[in-house]
């Protein structure tokens, strides 16, 4: 707390400063004007929250089977209306060439054998022995 705000008195004690500050500081206060003030306020905040406050109140008694219930609503629609437009996009599209197979994406642009390939060779130049097999 700040030194400098003492009563009048010149009394340098901690109940001295806190009497100063609050004699300093009773202008913020509306009550100090207007003595129903603070009784006024909390009605008129009960009062405008009291929608909110019964919505609450009903949703407490609400489930997760009711809580989906109520998004399925909104989500089954829209997402039936999505998957129409994506099966619109996808006919409408004629594909310009033959999808590529994963063993085609995994070796584009190797230059050397591929497994089967090399399996081929050199199970006709020779017996092949897997890492497995040497103990």
């Amino acid at each position: 707390m700040s030194r400098t705000w003492t009563t009048p008195g010149g009394s340098d004690d901690e109940e001295a400063r806190d009497l100063g500050l609050a004699s300093a500081l009773d202008f913020l206060d509306p009550a100090s004007r207007d003595p129903g003030f603070w009784m006024r306020f909390q009605a008129r905040v009960l009062q405008g929250a009291g929608p909110e406050l019964a919505r609450r109140r009903l949703m407490a008694d609400l489930t997760v089977g009711d809580v989906l219930t109520g998004w399925a609503r909104a989500l089954v629609p829209t997402a039936m209306l999505a998957a129409a437009v994506a099966a619109l996009i996808l006919i409408r599209m004629a594909p310009a060439a033959p999808p590529a197979t994963l063993e085609d994406l995994l070796t584009a642009g190797i230059e050397t054998l591929t497994i089967p390939e090399a399996l081929d060779e050199s199970a006709a130049a020779a017996s092949v022995a897997f890492a497995a097999e040497r103990f």
